[in-house]
């Protein structure tokens, strides 16, 4: 049976090459797309599934709904709470605080960035990493130790031989020298601390300091738990609520506690290390989240390139049956029986298969590395799972592309096929089947390509939005530490004389991900009070010329005003004195303000604080295009009272090119603080994290478009093959009867797309859907136009009319005498 199923393949690709090079063409794409991108799902499913016991470890997020203000979770939470849950949550086996730094060392004025955290001595106890080289319980029990990667050891010595080596460390200008007490081994697979460079112990005068230790509303880092069992996780999570109340309650004066009713507006949210990488698609703080929803949809158009290659196969083997026909005629007058020629015919299908398989697999291993980097993940051929899912997905796609061939072609009646002058066609289901399967692969390939056109154009769309403020000739730098007013202005002077600079100013927010200051306010109103959560932002002279947000009514603020100053630091403690502040456009939709003038000279009031307002701008925004801008409040101050809190410069040039004047900028920072890294940059590439995933995961709907297409306009060529072969008689006698060439080719044509134009009609509906739950998703979005869907029909009926032109043209052309004589 194996030598017939072989020699049955040899003989068909010897007499159709066409067809059968179509057909393994097909299922040899499909099979290699659906590997590549079902790597890339189980890269993504895989997230921290490599740490030890990962189904025990949990984090801890904050979820706060204030008035005015949509409810947002954190990855950050207090570390202020790490002792009360030891106490009440017998569940806990051990908890760590993670707080995640940039570590410099420098030489030179150079400096070398390690990514790191600094944590406690239960580091290695909560996520069970080993050590290649010291003692895990001890490697960061002294302040002073640290323990390095195998690629920092080697970035930093050359050599893993470290343990005992000395390392001078700079976080944002602060030095500390460690000694090497460890070498942390790998974590296979992805997880959070697949880039951890460097481990350090918190400083303890960080611990006795820092907000986010003291007190319960702060927080700056992640707060992990180990779990004694993981069912564990919903006995904690059912008894949050209480802790929160019991712990966090107080008074209102009391600034540790967050008020008498903590749990009206905070909440402690578990969130098991396993689900994290896709929940953390909506938390803020969170770098590696991705929409679950996304990554299934990347699956699913693998699986639809592979369903799209076994609907190729049925076309195209159905197209060529009749010619089989007479063989298998022949073959059962010889006394083959049906269930014999049946299984002969799946052979062939499997052994197609087979071969595709092979051809696929080396597709997988081109396509792997290019979906790598369009995605930006460290995706890889793993071939334990490629080598175990290949026979699977052979078999399985054997199965159905050839069971309905298979049974068509061991159904022929001996009789009937020998006696008849031309060879069956199948015949009105037959046809009707066929062309329904190319409507079908041309309904998911239109689907596919809208998705892509809205999706490409979202992405563009965020990159060039308007974001209220000037893009163009602004570079802005990293957030100045210290809070030294002289050595601020220093800062401003340095910078402020650099060839080029036409202003510069500072601020406290920038765009790119910011914690958010957030003070409440009150608004008296005609119609009652408003409560309103106000962003914070503080800004010095020249932030106007730098930014130059829209002035939407009022003014600006002018140094020569006193009543401009904002409130000092006894100021902001006391509650006490009348500031004049700039507001943002959503705080005057929030405040119900019907225009922007109408708020000019309305007061603000926070207890005994009293902010009035002179000037409105437009949103400046500094966050995602996911996220709804929030209301802001912006101070003025000149630096004649108090520093700013970590400003960050910004500086509009003009004059030079912008890589010239970040190097003029970056040498006038270092005169002033040598110590501390600088890297201006445009707001653009701050704001990257923001877009890189959409594109890069758009580039991957743009392949699956690109195959779905390909192999959609096989099944229609073989369906214009298969009806030139069997119209060739209809259109000798219309032509006969006096049909022009033209006539026969646009009714050929017009038979051939009528099954694209129902994957049109099929398609938009179902693109319409999903792109409109896409597009939900972003605050600033772009409409979804029929312009998008035009452009894919239009696009769909040239790719088919090219396609079957050929074939229309060589049957419109034929002679009607012998294309009557043929027959």
């Amino acid at each position: 049976m194996l030598m017939t199923i072989v020699r049955g393949v040899l003989r068909q690709a010897r007499r159709h090459p066409v067809y059968v090079g179509l057909d393994l063409l097909g299922l040899a794409l499909g099979i290699g797309v659906f590997l590549s991108l079902a790597l890339l799902v189980r890269y993504e499913y895989s997230f921290n599934a490599g740490l030890p016991d990962a189904e025990r470890l949990v984090r801890l997020d904050e979820r706060w709904t204030e008035a005015g203000v949509a409810p947002m979770e954190e990855a950050d939470a207090t570390f202020h709470a790490l002792p009360f849950l030891r106490r009440d949550f017998p569940e806990i086996e051990d908890a760590v605080p993670l707080l995640e730094t940039t570590f410099r060392t420098g030489q030179g004025g150079q400096f070398t960035a390690f990514n790191g955290y600094e944590t406690d001595s239960s580091f290695f106890r909560v996520f069970g990493i080993g050590l290649s080289r010291g003692v895990a319980d001890d490697a960061l029990s002294q302040p002073d130790g640290l323990v390095l990667s195998e690629k920092a050891a080697m970035k930093a010595f050359g050599t893993l031989d470290v343990l005992g080596r000395r390392m001078e460390l700079n976080r944002s200008g602060t030095r500390s020298v460690h000694v090497v007490t460890g070498i942390m081994m790998s974590v296979t697979g992805p997880n959070l601390l697949a880039n951890a460079e460097m481990v350090v112990p918190i400083p303890p005068e960080e611990a006795r300091t820092r907000s986010c230790f003291l007190h319960w509303s702060s927080s700056c880092g992640e707060v992990f738990l180990r779990l004694k069992k993981p069912e564990d996780i919903g006995a904690i999570r059912a008894r949050m609520r209480d802790f929160v109340i019991r712990n966090a309650s107080g008074a209102a004066g009391d600034h540790v506690a967050i008020g008498p009713h903590p749990e009206k507006i905070y909440e402690i949210v578990v969130v098991p290390l396993r689900e994290a990488h896709f929940h953390d698609a909506g938390v803020d703080d969170a770098e590696d989240g991705v929409d679950r929803n996304v990554v299934n949809a990347i699956g699913l158009i693998g699986f639809l390139a592979l369903v799209l290659g076994c609907a190729n196969t049925v076309n195209l083997a159905t197209a060529r049956a009749g010619l089989r026909a007479r063989e298998v005629a022949v073959r059962k007058t010889l006394g083959a029986t049906r269930r014999l020629l049946f299984a002969q015919f799946m052979g062939e299908a499997l052994f197609v298969t087979a071969l595709a398989g092979i051809v696929g697999l080396v597709l997988c291993e081109i396509l792997t590395p290019e979906i790598a980097s369009l995605t930006g993940e460290a995706v890889t051929v793993s071939y334990g799972f490629v080598l175990a899912a290949l026979p699977v997905v052979v078999v399985l796609t054997g199965l159905a592309s050839g069971f309905h061939p298979a049974t068509v072609l061991s159904g022929y009646r001996p009789a009937a096929v020998l006696a008849a002058a031309r060879m069956p066609s199948g015949g009105r289901g037959a046809a009707r089947l066929r062309n329904i399967l190319v409507a079908g692969q041309f309904a998911i390939a239109v689907a596919i390509v809208i998705c892509t056109l809205v999706i490409d154009r979202q992405t563009a769309f965020m990159r060039d939005a308007d974001r209220g403020y000037v893009k163009s000739g602004l570079l802005i730098g990293q957030p100045l530490r210290g809070n030294d007013a002289a050595q601020e202005r220093r800062m401003l002077d340095a910078l402020r004389s650099v060839p080029g600079v036409a202003a510069i100013g500072f601020g406290e927010l920038e765009p790119r991900p910011h914690s958010m200051s957030r003070s409440a306010y009150k608004y008296a109103g005609p119609n009652g009070p408003v409560d309103i959560q106000i962003l914070f932002d503080r800004v010095g002279p020249g932030y106007f010329e730098v930014y130059r947000p829209r002035l939407l009514a009022g003014r600006w603020f002018d140094p020569a005003r006193g009543q401009d100053e904002g409130p000092d630091a006894d100021n902001l403690r006391d509650g006490t004195g009348s500031f004049n502040v700039v507001v943002n456009a959503k705080t005057i939709a929030t405040l119900g303000f019907a225009t922007p003038g109408m708020a000019i000279g309305q007061v603000l009031t926070n207890d005994g604080l009293k902010a009035r307002i002179i000037g409105v701008v437009d949103d400046m925004r500094f966050v995602s295009p996911r996220d709804p801008v929030s209301p802001e409040i912006i101070f003025f101050d000149t630096l004649a009272r108090v520093p700013f809190v970590d400003p960050i410069p910004a500086v509009r040039f003009q004059g030079v090119t912008r890589a010239v004047m970040a190097q003029r900028l970056d040498r006038a920072w270092a005169s002033v603080r040598p110590e501390l890294a600088s890297s201006f940059q445009p707001a653009d590439e701050r704001m990257e994290m923001y877009f890189t995933g959409d594109e890069r995961r758009g580039h991957l709907f743009t392949l699956g478009a690109v195959v779905a297409l390909l192999i959609a306009c096989m099944g229609l060529y073989s369906l214009a093959a298969f009806s030139a072969i069997r119209r060739v008689h209809e259109i000798g006698i219309r032509k006969a009867l006096g049909a022009s060439g033209g006539q026969i080719a646009a009714l050929l044509l017009r038979d051939f797309l009528r099954p694209v134009a129902l994957a049109c009609v099929l398609a938009c509906p179902v693109a319409w859907v999903l792109m409109r739950s896409w597009l939900s998703g972003f605050d600033q979005r772009v409409p979804l136009s029929p312009l998008h869907f035009l452009i894919a029909i239009a696009g769909a009926f040239l790719i088919a009319t090219l396609t079957v032109l050929g074939q229309t043209l060589r049957v419109a052309r034929a002679e009607p005498a012998r294309a009557l004589r043929a027959q």
